[in-house]
């Protein structure tokens, strides 16, 4: 009994890695670049804000390392969120939402229907020895119908896309079809209203790639292949000190990222003797608190002259986050 129930057990177990080992191997690489400093494009005007329109290319770069049927794409689908540091309003964006349908035109539809009705006596007799006779009788009807209609092929959004946050951001989500491949460079055009003295800001930009997994038992479902986030400027068009402030922001706004995730260069010696004696139970909140003054940073929440928070970490995060400051402070004033 214990022979039977150790080789199911490795039966389960060298199925289960199997299947881990088939997605793993069907996985394709996927990568994106986006630049760091765009320009922004004023095109409207009131007494009390502006409309400005960014243009955000996305490189894609997909290398599927299986032989797939030509059926089978290798990703689903990209999702595309992006918003403003500063919060600004979403007034428009491009592509808007998008159907299509794989049929060249609508479906026709014949359907006939045919009935046959045979009825058929046969009687044979003989009597000795008079002879023989025979009796037959057959009748047949048939009754035949057929309609023609036509109707619209099914369509999919092969292009979705909206506003989050209460009108603060937008998404974009498309779909890998026989009309429209993924793989390439696709621009996305988004419109903010900001205020009469704007000058420049901070983009977040979250692009996810979605994917596939079949595995060996159960249903198929979708998974994160590779997320990528991007930080990038943006300026009022044909201003050259904008722009250099804009490309600065972003450098130092990279750093801070950097240096928030890195534990080593952002913790003291005290903040290493909590981590180390401190309840398991009590690591997480810990092990949040450099991600916390980033945020707080990049929100323009913390002050970093009076932050106590921002006073304890080491000296060249604190040189960075000044640094910042100031040039938040002249991209916005």
């Amino acid at each position: 009994m214990d022979v039977q129930l150790a080789k199911g057990i490795s039966l389960v177990v060298f199925l289960s890695v199997f299947s881990h080992q088939g997605v793993f191997a069907e996985t394709p690489i996927v990568r994106f670049d986006m630049p760091a400093v765009v320009p922004a494009v004023e095109t409207s005007a009131s007494s009390g804000h502006r409309e400005v329109t960014v243009a955000l290319p996305l490189s894609s770069l997909i290398v599927d390392t299986t032989r797939r049927s030509g059926s089978t794409p290798p990703i689903d689908h990209l999702l595309v969120k992006c918003a403003t540091r500063d919060q600004h309003p979403v007034v428009g964006f491009l592509p808007k939402t998008e159907l299509e349908t794989d049929y060249a035109g609508p479906i026709s539809i014949t359907q006939k229907r045919e009935t046959t009705d045979n009825i058929g006596v046969n009687v044979d007799g003989s009597y000795h020895p008079f002879g023989g006779g025979h009796l037959g009788a057959d009748s047949s009807d048939k009754d035949s119908d057929a309609s023609q209609f036509t109707k619209h092929a099914p369509m999919q959004a092969v292009v979705a896309s909206g506003t989050t946050d209460r009108g603060r951001g937008v998404y974009f989500k498309l779909r890998w079809t026989a009309q429209q491949v993924l793989e390439g460079e696709k621009i996305f055009q988004v419109s903010f209203a900001v205020p009469t003295g704007w000058r420049g800001g901070l983009v977040d930009v979250t692009v996810v790639a979605k994917g596939t997994n079949k595995p060996l038992f159960g249903d198929e479902k979708l998974l994160d292949i590779h997320t990528q986030q991007f930080v990038v400027a943006v300026h009022q068009e044909k201003d050259a000190k904008a722009a250099e402030i804009a490309m600065r922001l972003a450098q130092l706004d990279h750093k801070l990222a950097e240096m928030s995730r890195d534990n080593s260069g952002g913790a003291t010696l005290a903040d290493w003797i909590r981590k180390t004696l401190i309840p398991l139970a009590d690591r997480k909140s810990q092990d949040d608190r450099p991600a916390h003054w980033y945020q707080r940073v990049i929100g323009g929440t913390a002050d970093p002259h009076t932050d106590k928070e921002i006073a304890k970490l080491p000296m060249p995060v604190r040189v960075t986050v000044l640094d910042y400051a100031d040039a938040s402070r002249k991209l916005t004033q």
